[in-house]
């Protein structure tokens, strides 16, 4: 009897344990290849987020990873995300990559982007081509020379309206040095402001607003002083966070970006360094931002409904649209056509008014009108988020 007992004891562990396996597998694996689908689109940015959350779980590149039973696959994170690293112009983040792949790993495909690197060869330039934008509910052909516009990925966004606006407080000091803590608020603001993607208040400007609210630079603050404080200043967003250090010198760094309208967090990311030297923490501080900006991407779609409750934008959680975001919805207008080549040059741009995220399910969101600037929303409205 107690055999038996031993016996189903182990196989229910047994059973556990392949269980276990084939769900961790599954999550690094699924990260790792959407990845890949991303590099292959051009989305580099997006990329390194994927193969980041890979990493977490599965941190070596592996050239026969098993990912559930006796099924591999070939597992190069450090690698591909070397080479998006390459493409977004960061030779220096790129090299670290390569390098510790071939440490772990040795291939050809890493040892190429080495030896380009160490030679000064810059990444190929994009072609100049038409830019279709994917939207949820329909796919518009953009000229690449039409009106100014933001290319994400190998998409062209036109930009309509103001960008997000930011302000970086004073990070919470845990153990860090005083100096550290001033390194990366001031790095983190310049960071954020070379994504291209907010706009980015000044460090001058927000130290005489910590002056008048007597909050120095301890940065000790909550996610409703924060947001007070935001509103006061004009932002959209507020970024806190905090630094701990380690005895044996590592860092790791949290930041939060709280909505001023509500108060709620619309993003958590976190980085880590093993040293707290001055590249280590550029290094970190980079990737917490590329992180950030991920979070808050540039996305662009359709108004499909108007009711008593809101609207209903077609572009959900699977399009990278989040409770908290919000957007500028617009009619696009005649085309404004050049008088002599007679070349279409773009379209008349009226904005409507701005609208806020209130529930984001998978392929639609639902939102609530803040501002009305040039007229009445409708259904077939264009919306970019801010």
């Amino acid at each position: 009897m107690r055999h038996k007992w031993l016996l189903i004891f182990f196989s229910i562990s047994l059973i556990s344990l392949l269980n276990t396996n084939l769900i961790a597998g599954g999550e690094w694996f699924n990260e790792y290849q959407q990845g890949l689908d991303a590099m292959e689109q051009g989305n580099y940015q997006i990329a390194v987020g994927y193969f980041q959350k890979a990493i977490q779980a599965k941190k070596e590149d592996d050239e026969k990873a098993r990912t559930y039973g006796m099924h591999f696959i070939e597992y190069f994170p450090h690698r591909e995300m070397g080479i998006c690293y390459y493409h977004l112009g960061d030779t220096q983040s790129a090299q670290t990559e390569l390098k510790l792949s071939m440490a772990y790993e040795p291939s050809e495909r890493a040892q190429e982007y080495l030896n380009q690197i160490g030679g000064g060869v810059p990444p190929p330039k994009p072609k100049e081509e038409k830019k279709t934008v994917e939207t949820g509910a329909a796919v518009a052909v953009v000229p690449a020379t039409q009106e100014p516009g933001l290319i994400v990925g190998k998409q062209t966004i036109k930009l309509v309206g103001e960008r997000m606006g930011v302000a970086v407080l004073p990070f919470e000091n845990k153990g860090a040095s005083h100096d550290l803590g001033e390194i990366i608020l001031d790095k983190m603001i310049t960071v954020l402001w070379n994504q291209d993607r907010f706009k980015v208040m000044e460090r001058a400007a927000l130290d005489q607003v910590l002056a008048e609210q007597t909050l120095g630079q301890s940065g000790v603050l909550d996610a409703a002083t924060a947001a007070e404080i935001g509103k006061g200043i004009g932002v959209d967003a507020i970024v806190i966070g905090s630094v701990a250090a380690s005895a044996a010198g590592a860092l790791s760094i949290d930041a939060r970006v709280i909505d001023t309208e509500s108060a709620a967090i619309i993003v958590a990311q976190d980085a880590y360094t093993s040293s707290s030297d001055a590249q280590s923490v550029k290094n970190a501080i980079e990737n917490l931002a590329r992180k950030i900006t991920e979070s808050l991407p540039l996305l662009e779609g359709y108004v499909i409904r108007i009711d008593a409750t809101g609207l209903i934008l077609d572009v959900g959680r699977n399009g990278g649209l989040k409770k908290g975001m919000k957007c500028v919805v617009y009619k696009e207008g005649a085309p404004i056509k050049h008088p002599i080549t007679g070349e279409i040059l773009g379209k008349e741009t009226n904005i409507l008014g701005e609208v806020l995220v209130t529930d984001a399910f998978d392929k639609y969101s639902m939102a609530k009108q803040l501002t009305a600037e040039g007229g009445v929303i409708s259904i077939g409205d264009k919306f970019i988020t801010k």
